[in-house]
């Protein structure tokens, strides 16, 4: 990311807190909010990309905890399946697993009990009361989840699920917390780079964009979360798609 990114990126001034509750789907269909106005232009982005620039799996990542990837990653999700899309959401942030909570659906099997044989694909892909969204949990606890996402295996079952869906979306977790978005990004199409205004500091962002840069994935844009606009009377998440990263 380039130094005017980051100019761009803080020169904003924020006026109020978030008042979004936790693991919460904010997106309606059907409704004039700015919070769904907020999520249209993001995945307008997304939906407006074509050919081979075309994104069909993407990174959500961030530098920190806290910064509401997770959250962001729900609800773009969601919105995307209000066009009819087939959506994905896999919960590959192994330490901190929260994409359940946000469809209110269990973390009992997952992602990790298919990869150790105790389960079908079949029995990990959950529906969600939203048509054509599915989530794939977590699952049983792992020690070393590097090791399930450089196996072979791993790179067929994303394979094979290129040819279910539309989109997947592969929630990771922090940069900087640990090295796994390295292993993701090697099967992902893109990186979507959210941040937290007020979270991470400046260098964290830069750092963790750096790591990022040197791992050979292609960030596709940014969001900024959390940043009250004041307008139609919704405080809470403003977003800022820069396009691709350079």
């Amino acid at each position: 990311m380039s130094c005017n990114f980051f100019k761009r990126l803080f020169g904003i001034k924020k006026r109020s807190k978030k008042i979004v509750r936790k693991d919460e789907i904010v997106v309606k269909k059907d409704e004039m909010s700015s919070i769904n106005e907020c999520y249209n232009t993001l995945k307008d982005n997304i939906l407006f990309m074509s050919g081979e620039n075309k994104p069909q799996v993407i990174q959500i990542e961030s530098a920190v905890e806290g910064e509401g990837k997770t959250t962001v990653c729900t609800n773009l999700a969601v919105s995307l399946s209000f066009n009819e899309k087939k959506v994905l959401v896999i919960d590959l942030d192994f330490r901190r697993p929260r994409v359940n909570r946000f469809f209110a659906l269990s973390n009992d099997i997952g992602l990790v009990d298919y990869m150790s044989d105790k389960v079908t694909l079949e029995e990990i892909i959950k529906h969600t009361e939203y048509s054509g969204l599915d989530i794939i949990t977590r699952g049983s606890e792992i020690f070393n989840p590097s090791l399930l996402l450089t196996s072979e295996k791993f790179a067929k079952l994303i394979a094979a699920l290129r040819e279910k869906y539309d989109y997947i979306f592969l929630d990771s977790a922090p940069v900087l917390q640990v090295s796994e978005y390295i292993h993701i990004s090697k099967v992902s199409d893109g990186v979507l780079f959210v941040v937290a205004y007020g979270k991470a500091q400046k260098k964290e962002i830069r750092e963790a964009s750096e790591l990022l840069k040197k791992s050979g994935a292609r960030v596709l844009g940014s969001v900024m979360n959390f940043y009250d606009v004041r307008s139609g009377g919704y405080y809470g998440n403003k977003y800022y798609y820069y396009g691709e990263q350079k």
